[in-house]
């Protein structure tokens, strides 16, 4: 199995905060997140869905998917999906 964290733009494993997500899927399969729990303690819907791609191979077992998300007015972030799991990237006190 390949693991993809760390390049192509992905995080790295250790960059990675693990978040629950609520999505709609549509009658093709096509999944749109339509909002982001942190914790627990606080939610951000999704206003808008941006652009949406795939990195690796299903058949690898090492499929991430990304979608660039806008969480507030002109706020996007891309939220990541990989094994089953959403995450975003970590930012430092600085935002970066």
């Amino acid at each position: 199995m390949v693991r993809l964290g760390g390049t192509c733009g992905i995080p790295r494993y250790d960059r990675r905060v693990y978040v629950k997500v609520s999505c709609a899927v549509d009658s093709a399969g096509v999944v749109r997140p339509t909002e982001i729990d942190w914790d627990g303690t606080r939610r951000f819907p999704v206003l808008s869905c941006g652009a949406q791609q795939e990195w690796g191979r299903w058949e690898n077992g090492s499929l991430v998917e990304g979608w660039r998300v806008e969480v507030a007015p002109n706020v996007w972030r891309t939220l990541w999906w990989e094994r089953g799991r959403f995450f975003v990237e970590r930012r430092d006190a600085n935002g970066e």
